[in-house]
């Protein structure tokens, strides 16, 4: 552009030089006619002033021809600057595309990361963040995006302050803090860009010390991964400095590299998976005194090597197949709890709460299949609870109604899980006839923390009651929680506090 810009300021000159010479020639040919006039056309001075008046045209059609193969000649420059500019928008846009096909795949990967990661900047709010992280604050993308530290990691942002300052000057920084979920940490702070005084900000990693220093480990379940069927889990190994390093997912150790997806349908057409259940507690004299659980899902290979559970759900999600998964832990309740009736009349079926991935949410081809399952395995409908995400209501709101209209009327019941996620609102139900909201985790943790969190619950149930639905806690850890819950009006509780998950073939000595 610079070039451009030089190149027509040259011209311009150039051009004030041709019309200057015009002007002198003009006047100079006026100056000889005078003379002619008032010399009385003397030969003597026509000869003179015709040889100066010759060498003035001369002179601007020597200008003239100059200006005429000097504009040629920048036009020629700026026709070749033009394709040089033409060529640098065209590498400009494959490097653009090649950055975007990069930033994807580290996109990707810094996904994949078991431990939670944040950028923050030098005002100390959230730019960047992976899916661990937002699993571990229980906090939603739009609400983690662009947020101050302090709203995201709440009362530990005191804690994590001092050493925010310390990696702003461009020092790494690591330390260990207790998080809310009971988990360990060690926490590095990692100045971007390296080797400066003054980083743009840092990268925020927590490195989980509760796995055993073996490989391959398992960190203790936390409550999240308790409280969904599906979890995402990576595999850990221990270098020789005894550091736990993450590397794979385990779903990529699982499934192997050479056909992940071929391995995972393998695993469902021959049941390599275990149902797993946890109680829901009824806080008050209420319906389904046969008790209820939520349905958890692990693969066998998970129990055999003691990996964390869920790790199979990314490979599933990027196949496909998470539809037939919720497909197998249909028909599979329903065969074993069918099969326990037989073998035990007296056993009553307790009501199980299925969670539902959001490709099944928008198929009708599994309400149908849900239908056809009920039918032939006799298992009654009033049994069956479905899960599906607060975040599903919002975003797929038209498909969730429909799904609920398919399998409402045949007797299934329906949950909103993480009730209060998004926002504590109950307008996104609206037309959608749910029997429960399970409400999110964060509020139960945070219940004794300001009053604010009671009153918000309060408000919950107050509301809940009105509209004829019923209330379930989730994460309830201690005692001190439960009495509180039951005494805001709680209908049931879940979490560690009550009981852990185990398989589904406990759940008959449980009963018993």
């Amino acid at each position: 552009m610079k070039f451009l810009f030089k190149l027509s300021l040259l011209l311009s000159k150039r051009r004030v030089k041709t019309v200057l010479s015009l002007v002198l020639t003009l006047t100079l040919g006026l100056m000889v006619i005078a003379t002619i006039y008032f010399t009385l056309f003397d030969l003597q001075w026509l000869a003179f002033l015709g040889g100066v008046l010759f060498a003035a045209v001369l002179s601007m059609a020597s200008q003239a021809s100059k200006a005429e193969w000097l504009i040629i000649r920048r036009t020629t420059q700026l026709e070749r600057a033009r394709e040089d500019i033409k060529r640098e928008a065209a590498r400009r846009k494959i490097a653009e595309d090649a950055i975007r096909a990069t930033d994807t795949r580290m996109r990707m990967v810094f996904d994949l990361m078991p431990s939670p990661i944040m950028f923050v900047d030098r005002d100390l709010r959230i730019h960047e963040h992976n899916t661990a992280a937002k699993t571990l604050t229980r906090i939603p993308d739009v609400r983690i995006e662009n947020q101050l530290l302090r709203d995201i990691v709440g009362a530990q942002y005191m804690e994590i302050l001092p050493h925010c300052r310390e990696a702003l000057t461009g020092t790494k920084v690591e330390y260990q803090i207790l998080w809310p979920n009971g988990e360990n940490y060690r926490v590095k702070h990692v100045p971007h860009p390296v080797g400066t005084d003054h980083p743009l900000g840092f990268y925020m990693v927590m490195l989980s010390m509760n796995a055993p220093a073996a490989a391959p480990t398992v960190p203790r379940e936390n409550t999240a991964e308790n409280n969904s069927t599906y979890a995402d889990a990576h595999a850990a190994i221990t270098s020789d400095s005894g550091e736990t390093l993450y590397l794979h997912s385990i779903g990529e150790q699982l499934m192997g590299g050479d056909d992940p997806r071929g391995k995972l349908i393998q695993a469902i057409e021959r049941d390599e998976f275990i149902l797993f259940a946890q109680k829901i507690l009824p806080l008050k004299p209420l319906p389904f005194d046969n008790g209820s659980y939520e349905i958890l899902l692990r693969l066998k290979e998970e129990e055999d090597n003691l990996l964390p559970p869920g790790g199979f759900i990314p490979v599933a999600e990027r196949y496909g197949l998470t539809e037939d998964i919720d497909r197998w832990v249909i028909r599979t309740v329903f065969s074993w709890s069918m099969q326990q009736k037989r073998d035990h009349p007296e056993w009553d079926i307790p009501m199980y709460c299925v969670n539902l991935s959001e490709s099944s949410v928008g198929s009708m081809e599994f309400a149908r299949y849900v239908r056809t399952e009920l039918q032939r395995s006799g298992f009654p409908a009033s049994q069956l609870c479905f899960e599906i995400g607060e975040l599903d209501t919002i975003a797929h709101h038209a498909n969730v109604a429909s799904f609920i209209a398919a399998l409402k009327p045949v007797g299934c019941r329906v949950t909103v899980d993480a009730f209060g996620s998004i926002k504590l609102s109950f307008a996104h139900l609206s037309g959608l006839p749910v029997d429960f909201i399970k409400i999110d985790g964060v509020l139960i943790q945070n219940l004794f923390k300001t009053p604010m969190m009671m009153n918000k619950l309060k408000a919950i149930v107050e509301i809940s009651e009105k509209l004829g639905v019923r209330t379930i806690a989730e994460f309830v850890e201690d005692d001190k929680t439960l009495v509180a819950l039951k005494e805001a009006g709680i209908d049931y509780a879940q979490g560690f506090g009550i009981d852990r998950p185990s398989p589904i073939s406990k759940v008959l000595d449980r009963k018993a």
